[in-house]
């Protein structure tokens, strides 16, 4: 007979301790580090140029932007372009830091499971956040221009992988009995994006 408690543990608790190195190379981190250095001389550019194609690729996503969008006289609503762009600068500045804390992955792990947590308090599911891959990729290309070579793609598809996991893990989370009644606040103290 099989033993309940063994030495191996579930899938669910080996899953739970992956960490950026089962998802990152060494060398795959100096890509990041590299490639980033180009990509953060237009930091606003590439974010409103990221979340221009995600709303292209997934129209329906815009419902969960609504607080960046204002009403027109046509009684319709399209987004505060000042709004978004503030957005997207911090979500782009919360990735630099990101980029520049990539060897300390308790420390990236422990503010993604955050994130991921937050998100969940605007209904995002774990399953969506996979689909911001493509416009995140159409950004880095755009910036990259002819440095996004497939090993570039590849790395930064790895990372990607490492922030849905983490993500995914702090959306899982039960909800925090605790919590403030007032609505969530789009940036935490550590700078990162809701």
């Amino acid at each position: 007979m099989g033993c309940q408690n063994s030495k191996a543990g579930t899938k669910e608790e080996v899953e739970k301790d992956k960490e950026l190195g089962d998802f990152v190379s060494a060398e795959e981190i100096e890509v990041i580090r590299s490639s980033w250095e180009t990509v953060k001389q237009d930091i606003p550019g590439t974010g409103i140029y990221m979340f221009t194609r995600l709303f292209e690729l997934q129209s329906d996503f815009k419902k969960f932007f609504k607080r960046l969008m204002t009403q027109t006289e046509t009684g319709e609503y399209d987004f505060d372009w000042n709004k978004l762009s503030n957005h997207a600068n911090i979500v782009m500045n919360a990735l630099d830091n990101a980029v520049d804390s990539i060897q300390d992955s308790s420390y990236l792990s422990k503010g993604l499971q955050e994130l991921g947590e937050r998100h969940k308090m605007y209904s995002i599911k774990p399953e969506m956040v996979p689909l911001m891959w493509p416009a995140i990729r159409d950004a880095l290309r755009q910036a990259l221009a002819e440095e996004f070579t497939v090993e570039t793609e590849l790395a930064w598809k790895h990372v990607f992988d490492y922030i849905v996991f983490k993500m995914s893990q702090g959306m899982k989370r039960p909800d925090k009995t605790a919590s403030s009644s007032s609505s969530p606040d789009p940036q935490n103290a550590n700078g990162v994006p809701s």
